[in-house]
């Protein structure tokens, strides 16, 4: 069955899309908006019946694993991922996208990475968080459960050059608050570039 990871992503869009235009954009208050909120007709708010929030809890644990990864810690985020854990990487469509299946071979990659990609040094800031439990079995084969839409900056330095990122990691958690699956956007154009090479690029 072919997985369609575009569904969380969009669920990441609309979420980042009434944040912006619902909690920034505050109206200026009126002298009689008392009066108005009384007199307003009751409306029922409609809201998407197939996902709810999710508790902190899962945006925290997402933020933790990230910033493992940022310090090369990777044995100790190693203890955070499920054994069947899959990552996604950017590149491709749903179908051609490079992507990494269980524990052992997800952590090698990294240390892999780590040692022939000539990073120096990793910082990820500017976090925003959007934990949710989807309740509604979705499209394409995507998975039930609690996810966390992180939208971040990942600041690097490779071989000397620095390279900041804004990111997107949607992570899934299993029934024991393990990590079973990264799915993530980004522009890989300058990190490619720093590196000198495709890492991704089938040999």
């Amino acid at each position: 069955m072919k997985k369609n990871h575009s569904f969380p992503m969009a669920i990441l869009f609309v979420a980042t899309f009434f944040c912006i235009n619902g909690c920034n954009n505050t109206a200026p208050v009126k002298e009689n908006a008392k009066e108005e909120t009384a007199t307003a007709p009751n409306k029922t708010a409609v809201t998407n019946p197939n996902f709810t929030i999710a508790p902190v809890e899962y945006a925290e644990l997402s933020e933790k694993a990230l910033n493992l990864i940022a310090k090369f810690e990777f044995d100790a985020w190693a203890d955070m991922l499920a054994d069947d854990v899959v990552f996604l990487f950017p590149d491709g469509d749903q179908d051609t996208r490079t992507k990494i299946e269980g524990k052992a071979t997800v952590i090698a990659w990294w240390k892999n990475w780590h040692t022939t990609s000539g990073v120096e040094s990793m910082t990820m800031s500017e976090f925003n968080h959007f934990p949710l439990e989807v309740t509604a079995q979705p499209k394409g084969g995507a998975v039930k459960g609690m996810y966390d839409f992180a939208y971040f900056t990942n600041k690097a330095v490779y071989n000397g050059k620095s390279v900041s990122i804004r990111m997107n990691f949607i992570t899934h958690f299993n029934a024991g608050k393990k990590i079973d699956r990264y799915i993530t956007y980004y522009d890989r154009t300058l990190l490619i570039k720093a590196i000198g090479k495709n890492l991704l690029e089938k040999k």
